[in-house]
């Protein structure tokens, strides 16, 4: 049976920006469905739009209310729509790798195997824990983002970001965290369409969604590093692989390396198709 991709985004993102996947993915026979994280896929107030400073820093967020269970029950609902036409693979970006792990703890009988592609899969501590570790400490991700962060998240409860506010020197530094390949106009195709606001999910125990070894832990998975990484170092991903490794030693990753930065790959898709692909036709296109 031919198995159903179901793509989760990462933190800033939304279904969109998986489409130059998907076409490529289509193009080789498969089916895909790309799920907007709630919060995601509404567009753009005018005051983000029209950089009005003011008005877009007193405005609320529905990120503010947003629980870590409505995360993972989107990620669930998708999976059960799609299973009844064959098996399920799950792929995560970046911070997608959370909600994509705990429903992994939640329906593992569902999903036939889950794909991280440089994306976090606590094992051994809570999620908000490994950006403050030693793996992590050259990303470029955060001096980039730091100056366009707007208002204090520990008071408003969410992350508010300015994409569109930065400047020729900022865009460059975000380029050079995110996906330092790209061409300037290429770039920018991202920037666009990036979401301004996050949940605050570094806090809470909510949001401690650690692998559990008797239920995702039975389920196959494959790591994507991307060598080119300089938000999630490949030292932080290698954390991720080795700690799952250990937790089930009998079911460890399956790890291929792709030449890409962290978002570089949704612009140039042809590396991660042949990957995705390749993991079906192993597969059997069959189901575990």
């Amino acid at each position: 049976m031919i198995p159903t991709f179901v793509f989760v985004h990462g933190s800033g993102s939304s279904a969109h920006s998986w489409t130059a996947i998907q076409r490529e993915m289509a193009a080789r026979g498969h089916r895909t469905l790309a799920i907007d994280l709630p919060g995601r896929g509404a567009g753009f107030t005018r005051a983000y739009h029209e950089q009005d400073l003011e008005a877009f820093a007193a405005e609320p967020s529905t990120m503010s209310d947003v629980t870590a269970g409505d995360f993972v029950r989107q990620v669930v609902e998708a999976v059960q729509r799609v299973r009844h036409h064959g098996p399920v693979f799950l792929v995560a970006h970046s911070f997608g790798g959370l909600p994509v792990t705990a429903a992994a703890n939640a329906v593992p009988e569902l999903i036939d195997r889950v794909v991280y592609i440089a994306a976090q899969c606590p094992v051994d501590r809570a999620p908000g824990e490994y950006p403050a570790s030693p793996a992590w400490s050259s990303s470029a991700l955060f001096p980039a983002t730091a100056p366009l962060l707007v208002g204090d998240p520990s008071r408003q409860g969410f992350v508010r970001v300015n994409w569109r506010g930065a400047d020729r020197a900022q865009r460059d530094a975000l380029r050079q965290a995110f996906a330092a390949e790209l061409t300037e106009e290429e770039f920018l195709q991202i920037v666009v369409t990036s979401q301004p606001d996050e949940v605050f999910w570094l806090t809470g125990q909510e949001w401690d969604l650690r692998a559990d070894k008797d239920s995702w832990g039975r389920i196959p998975r494959t790591f994507v590093r991307l060598t080119q990484d300089r938000s999630m170092p490949l030292a932080a991903q290698d954390l991720y692989i080795a700690e799952g490794d250990a937790l089930t030693p009998d079911n460890p990753f399956d790890v291929h390396d792709l030449a890409s930065s962290h978002a570089g790959f949704f612009r140039r898709p042809a590396g991660l198709t042949a990957i995705l692909d390749g993991l079906s036709v192993r597969a059997g296109a069959g189901s575990r």
